[in-house]
């Protein structure tokens, strides 16, 4: 499997942030808004998208006339997310395993299949590369149960471990890499607090919670963890207007995450903050800021 790089910005660095995520659109959906902050705050700002989005739905409604494979017309929407952004992007080749229990999981060259060792070796290879100070992933649920998610956050863990194993991923080092261990990993997390407040939203809309998502396959009943084990609540209301933007790009998913059907009022408010769990080091307290009290400085 050949990794690539795609897209180059040339940008003054206070630090450098990393996101290992499974698919197209989740750098938009999930993260836009931090990663747009950061983008614009002098940060560089890479995202790593392990999977190539093949298992997704396609909204043609959204995208008419002809259009590419499935696989490559998400690439094209990922590269333009990227773009409005402002991030480098990293790509895995990986296919989307789909849903848990879909034909999509079994086939041979998808995420789901690979062998775990081989893809954190990969997420080091991507980690020496690109040498960030904060590293953020999916969490240990995948946010709704994704496998594709879940397995993400086992090999970003699996991966975490081996930056300073010396025989792990030995043929990096022979390659010529230097070693590299970024400063914190962080997980995304989805507070019930804010869910309750969604789900009462859905609703009264009269959509029904247990089945939301392109697919209907996403219980927001089950999702979301604790408030008292997140971390950071970080603001990024100036940038949910480009995070709009970047979902745009998505056109075959139908150009935003599951907010997207809310008036624009509570669509704001709800896009207000992204919360963060802190996963290394562990035992840390809470703070406003995935950078806060970091020597960035080589």
């Amino acid at each position: 499997m050949k990794d690539s790089v795609s897209i180059q910005l040339t940008q003054v660095s206070q630090g450098r942030l990393l996101a290992i995520l499974a698919h197209p659109d989740d750098e938009s959906f999930g993260l836009g808004g931090t990663l747009a902050r950061y983008a614009r705050q002098g940060v560089e700002v890479y995202v790593c998208t392990v999977t190539d989005g093949a298992a997704g739905a396609n909204d043609k409604e959204a995208a008419p006339g002809e259009t590419p494979p499935l696989a490559q017309l998400r690439r094209q929407e990922l590269e333009c997310a990227c773009q409005v952004l402002g991030v480098h992007l990293h790509t895995l080749d990986y296919r989307d395993s789909g849903m848990q229990g879909t034909p999509d999981n079994h086939h041979p060259h998808s995420l789901y299949q690979a062998d775990l060792d081989d893809v954190a070796c990969r997420l080091v290879r991507v980690i020496f590369q690109t040498r960030p100070h904060v590293v953020v992933t999916h969490d240990l649920t995948g946010g709704y149960f994704h496998p594709d998610h879940i397995k993400v956050h086992h090999a970003v863990r699996r991966a975490w471990n081996k930056l300073e194993d010396t025989e792990a991923c030995a043929a990096l080092r022979a390659e010529g890499f230097e070693a590299w261990r970024p400063a914190r990993l962080y997980c995304s997390a989805l507070p019930r607090s804010a869910l309750k407040w969604f789900i009462r939203i859905q609703r009264w809309m009269g959509r029904d919670p247990r089945r939301v998502g392109k697919n209907r396959d996403i219980d927001l009943t089950q999702v979301g963890i604790p408030d008292e084990h997140i971390h950071v609540r970080l603001d990024v209301g100036p940038y949910v207007a480009i995070k709009e933007q970047a979902s745009a790009c998505h056109q075959s998913q139908g150009g935003g995450g599951a907010q997207r059907l809310l008036p624009a009022f509570l669509r704001h408010r709800f896009m207000r903050y992204e919360f963060f769990v802190q996963a290394e080091p562990p035992h840390i307290w809470a703070h406003s800021d995935l950078f806060e009290g970091l020597e960035v400085d080589e």
